[in-house]
């Protein structure tokens, strides 16, 4: 196990907190689609969707599992998902985006995170909504409000425009820019963590993924009341695009693995971190684990 332990903190330290996330995390909120009409957020989301440098949230991809637990209820989720995303993008287009622009403008942690999109025809508005939040939003940074038709390609170029001004600095990997890690407290860095550690290994078994997640956050300081929200939204991630899958071994016991779409982005990333010699770190630590199975 010490052997182990070892090369957990060598991936750690060595390679993840040397990699460069490059991505921008935006937690979508609106409206939701029914059968007759798509709404304005759904369609947002397809045109942005093919963006390399953008993730999408939502909270609907990632917290169904944690609401079929009775301990846990829709308002903490979104909140703990804003903590969690770079922009929050408020697609205002019913009741309960109202209410989580009202949330989100009225929280110090994630007020300067919001962008509010509404209809030019509700530009001037005499609303709570527009007198209330969406000036308090303008006055914060008056570009964080975009103003769109009800053609939503006017919306997503808005949208795109905002994300290469504020974030353009995230694409670059030169040693003239900072690198940007976010670490395992967040869902993004533990999706990027678990990823590497099955580029590494090959196959872990879910509990043992676990435990050693939950080791390092104990060793960080991390809160461990937040490790299962923030584990079971990176799974989910990962599932969701394609990266990981559940397999069962011989002796019953169920493990995570990459897929061949998982390699080939784990092999991606390694390539962007800031390693020096990143060649022969990547096969020490797998000579090390080959070393580990034999002795």
């Amino acid at each position: 196990m010490k052997i182990l332990d070892e090369i957990i903190e060598i991936i750690y330290n060595d390679i993840f907190l040397n990699l460069h996330h490059n991505t921008v995390d935006m937690f979508l909120c609106g409206g939701a689609s029914t059968r007759k009409d798509i709404s304005n957020r759904d369609k947002l989301r397809e045109n942005l969707k093919n963006s390399k440098s953008l993730s999408i949230l939502y909270p609907e991809d990632l917290f169904m599992e944690l609401l079929n637990r009775k301990k846990y209820d829709l308002l903490t989720l979104e909140r703990f998902l804003a903590q969690n995303s770079d922009i929050i993008c408020i697609v205002c287009e019913s009741p309960g985006s109202f209410v989580e622009l009202g949330a989100f403008v009225n929280n110090e942690n994630t007020f300067d995170k919001v962008v509010v999109l509404l209809q030019s025809k509700y530009k001037n508005a005499k609303s709570f909504i527009n007198q209330g939040p969406v000036a308090m939003v303008k006055a914060n940074d008056v570009s964080n409000v975009i103003y769109f038709n009800n053609n939503i390609e006017d919306a997503t170029k808005q949208v795109n425009e905002l994300l290469r001004k504020r974030f353009w600095r995230f694409s670059y990997r030169s040693l003239k820019y900072k690198k940007r890690t976010k670490d395992i407290n967040l869902i993004s860095g533990q999706f990027y963590f678990i990823m590497v550690l099955l580029y590494f290994f090959s196959s872990i078994e879910i509990k043992k993924l676990v435990q050693i997640i939950k080791d390092l956050y104990s060793v960080k300081g991390y809160n461990e009341k937040e490790f299962e929200m923030v584990f079971t939204s990176a799974i989910r991630r990962l599932y969701k695009e394609g990266i990981l899958k559940k397999v069962q071994l011989l002796d019953g016991t169920n493990s995570y693995e990459l897929t061949n779409k998982g390699y080939e982005q784990a092999k991606n990333l390694l390539d962007s971190a800031q390693i020096s010699d990143c060649t022969k770190v990547i096969d020490g630590i797998r000579l090390k684990i080959i070393r580990s199975q034999y002795y």
